[in-house]
């Protein structure tokens, strides 16, 4: 397999365990909060709701939380994480896994724009692109801040009563990649199956110094100061997944890109060549940061209503 061998250097600092531990100890004592709202849709088959709780720091998370009307008890559940800058948009963009029979939880990332903020102040300096918002700190950084919102949505469902908390799953592309990539390291067991498409956030030094993607923002921050660039890579090791990729449980069906500009598919490899729990690739030779687009959607439709009906069966 391409880049089969590929397996930089670890970068985990001696406390990097203490450190998430302490964050998942910071985001129980806040409390979930969780709150829905009927949305009025056209549909006999699908009922959706906005969905709000409370994230890391008291932000309020909003998204979508849609659910199959003719369901026979408890059903599965998708979480889908979505890209960087991307919002959650209208809730039509988001019913394929609700159409398989499963409840979908779909967050609108904090500060991209969408309708879910980033009020808890950072430090300075206060630079444009989300990905450098408190870089030189790692207790407020942001990908801190993420990465805890998106094991918050597990959280979420597990508190929703249509849910079986056998059956939560996660999908995303990009910067929602990196995020199945950590809730699945942080929610271990919790999670049924996971399916990172074009993962970003993963051999993190090497995305800077080739500035691909949203980390050619760090880079851009590095030039005009130099002398920060060992505290900068220091804060980044903490949320880099290939040092989270070992604490996955979860089945992990992962996709990449040979020919992605954006999240290159060997800094991905470094990850993905870290999981010890059952794992497959599939790789686009001829693709670019779009994967596998709709027919790669629709494998991962497949393969997940498959292995629902296989595990109950027994």
């Amino acid at each position: 397999m391409v880049f089969e061998n590929y397996l930089p250097e670890m970068t985990r600092k001696p406390d990097f365990e203490e450190f998430w531990k302490r964050t998942l100890k910071e985001l129980a004592s806040e409390k979930l909060a969780l709150k829905l709202t009927p949305y009025e849709y056209p549909s006999d088959s699908i009922e959706i709701f906005s969905i709000q709780f409370t994230g890391l720091f008291g932000e309020v998370l909003n998204g979508w939380y849609l659910l199959p009307k003719n369901r026979q008890g408890k059903v599965p559940c998708m979480i889908d994480y979505l890209g960087y800058l991307s919002v959650v948009g209208e809730p039509i963009g988001h019913l394929h896994w609700a159409s398989l029979g499963f409840a979908t939880i779909v967050m609108d990332v904090r500060g991209q724009g969408g309708l879910t903020g980033d009020a808890h102040p950072y430090p300075v300096p206060l630079l444009p692109m989300p990905i450098t918002h408190g870089l030189l700190n790692r207790e407020v950084y942001y990908q801190r801040r993420l990465f805890a919102d998106a094991l918050r949505c597990v959280e979420a469902a597990e508190a929703l009563p249509e849910i079986d908390n056998k059956f939560i799953s996660l999908t995303g592309a990009s910067q929602g990649g990196a995020l199945v990539m950590a809730t699945a390291a942080l929610g271990k067991e919790r999670i049924f199956a996971s399916f990172p498409d074009v993962p970003s956030s993963s051999d993190i030094a090497t995305r800077i110094q080739e500035e691909t993607g949203s980390f050619k923002a760090i880079a851009d921050y590095l030039r005009m100061n130099p002398e920060n660039e060992t505290a900068v890579l220091d804060v980044q090791t903490y949320f880099d997944t290939m040092n989270l990729a070992e604490w996955i449980t979860c089945p992990v069906y992962a996709s990449v890109a040979l020919k992605d500009p954006v999240c290159p598919a060997k800094n991905y490899f470094a990850s993905y060549n870290r999981i010890q729990s059952k794992k497959t690739m599939t790789c686009y030779p001829y693709n670019g940061h779009e994967g596998g687009g709709q027919k790669h959607l629709l494998k991962k439709m497949r393969l997940a209503k498959q292995l629902v009906e296989e595990r109950s069966r027994y």
